[in-house]
């Protein structure tokens, strides 16, 4: 019987997609040793977003989360994402602070790296690939998805057949903005699967079209043609922006013949835990969307819609929204059908902001979209617009090099210009935010002071239960765990 692998998506993607990425450690802790015990393959835990949020708005230590968790989660490996030569920024660095980078991750707990770039210029993840197997870390190479006329299977399959010989172990396909259609899947996984043999083949779509799920179990009629892993999520942060969640693939494999290393019971737990986490934080659990065409649709993905939002609202404009969304449409046939996919979906949209809201279209363009019309992106597929070009690079030339050679070694400067550092972790910070940014952040770990985390979610549950007005007594029983309280006593909790 063929197996079916999953790796949990909760953490990192799934709470960005809905939660703009404010899951704190304190609340993932509950729930890690479970999750550890799921069966999962790998738990993708940290990525651009994830990083940034714990420095602007949680008042936390990005590496302290992996240092924790990684000490909880103990079996399954912990991933983090990397956008190549951009690492888990927006901008480019050079090879010695990708080198840097790494190491740093898996020095603190980092077992897992996902790679990919925003143009599917695989040139970009060669060094990253080249370290990462230096420090044995298991190696997921990303081809990113997307529709338009100059992204075919042919296009796809290349793509796949470079990541092949750069030497990763394993081949995600990563669709950010949900536009994998069930009818796609069926001729485009077969003919990955010719050109990855030996390799694990796995499946990352989002739900932002209404159709994810549906993209899924299609997959799963494959078989031997079709995928060995899929992303998933726990219930109550599947959908909406997000993934399909992990219930929904168990309760479907038996029926295609399929078996798989997840313990249902876990499952069960994670989704009673969230669900729990979701009513306490008044955050909104993942709905199912209606399904949209995806010829039709702008492809923003789920993790910058609530950004853009955000952009225009702060502007006074969010009834723009419709304006801005058809203009990102127009912006990206104009640049040759870049991939919005980060960092890439973030330049697209706001060049689409500044033309509608100066009403001028490209009368200010940013200098990332400059650098990209040049090649410090890398190749661009489709064919740029010459009069967009004009506006944006006059007579400037692109450079025919992969971008990483046109950076020169960077790390010596930075220690010489950052230090002294404590430790190479806040070298990192120091590196990848402003002094003020690092700073604030300092301060506010300070004010917040020392955390201690729950390391059991059964007893959390209980005591949010508890807290109802009509619950008297709570007990539970789990394994090895007992807990008894009521509202007139002291909670207690005991380990046989």
């Amino acid at each position: 019987m063929k197996q079916m692998k999953f790796m949990d998506i909760t953490l990192r993607d799934a709470q960005q997609c809905l939660w703009a990425t404010r899951m704190t450690t304190s609340e993932m802790t509950p729930i890690a040793e479970t999750m550890d015990n799921a069966g999962f393959s790998v738990i993708d835990l940290t990525g651009g977003a994830a990083i940034d949020s714990a420095m602007m708005y949680l008042a936390e230590d990005p590496f302290e989360r992996i240092r924790v968790l990684s000490g909880l989660i103990t079996k399954t490996p912990l991933n983090f994402n990397t956008r190549g030569q951009s690492i888990f920024r927006w901008m480019q660095y050079a090879d010695d602070v990708t080198e840097f980078t790494l190491e740093v991750m898996r020095r603190n707990g980092i077992r897992s790296v996902m790679v990919f770039d925003a143009l599917n210029d695989m040139r970009n993840l060669e060094y990253s690939v080249k370290v990462a197997k230096r420090l044995d870390m298991h190696i997921i190479g990303a081809v990113t998805y997307t529709v338009s006329p100059v992204h075919t299977d042919a296009h796809f399959v290349q793509r796949t057949k470079d990541l092949v010989a750069l030497g990763v172990h394993a081949l995600e396909i990563k669709d950010p903005s949900g536009l994998l259609t069930p009818e796609r899947v069926a001729h485009l996984i077969p003919a990955l699967r010719k050109v990855t043999p030996g390799l694990e083949l796995q499946l990352r779509s989002h739900c932002t079209l209404g159709h994810g799920l549906d993209t899924y179990l299609e997959t799963l009629k494959l078989g031997e043609n079709g995928v060995d892993l899929m992303h998933t999520a726990s219930r109550p942060l599947a959908y909406g922006y997000s993934l399909p969640s992990h219930d929904a693939i168990l309760d479907a494999l038996p029926a295609h013949g399929y078996g798989t290393p997840v313990d249902r019971a876990a499952i069960d737990e994670m989704q009673s835990y969230f669900s729990m986490l979701t009513r306490r934080s008044g955050r909104p659990e993942g709905k199912v969307l209606p399904v949209q065409s995806v010829d039709e649709g702008h492809q923003v993905p789920g993790g910058m819609m609530s950004n853009l939002v955000q952009q225009l609202t702060d502007q006074g404009q969010a009834h723009r929204l419709p304006e801005v969304l058809d203009e990102i449409v127009r912006v990206r046939e104009d640049l040759g059908y870049p991939i919005l996919v980060s960092p890439m979906a973030q330049y697209v949209g706001t060049q689409g902001v500044l033309n509608v809201l100066s009403g001028k279209r490209y009368q200010m363009v940013p200098q990332e979209i400059k650098q990209y019309v040049l090649g410090y992106y890398g190749k661009v597929v489709g064919t740029i617009d010459p009069q967009v070009r004009e506006l944006i690079a006059g007579d400037e030339k692109e450079i025919d090099v992969p971008p990483g050679q046109t950076i020169e070694p960077a790390m010596a400067r930075y220690r010489r210009e950052l230090g002294p550092c404590a430790s190479d972790e806040e070298l990192a910070l120091k590196i990848f935010y402003s002094a003020k940014t690092v700073e604030d952040n300092r301060v506010a770990r300070l004010n917040v002071g020392k955390w201690t985390h729950a390391t059991n979610a059964a007893a959390l549950l209980a005591k949010e239960l508890l807290g109802k007005k009509n619950i008297e007594v709570c007990e539970v029983r789990k394994k090895d765990f007992y807990f008894s309280a009521n509202h007139n006593d002291s909670a207690a909790a005991t380990v046989a």
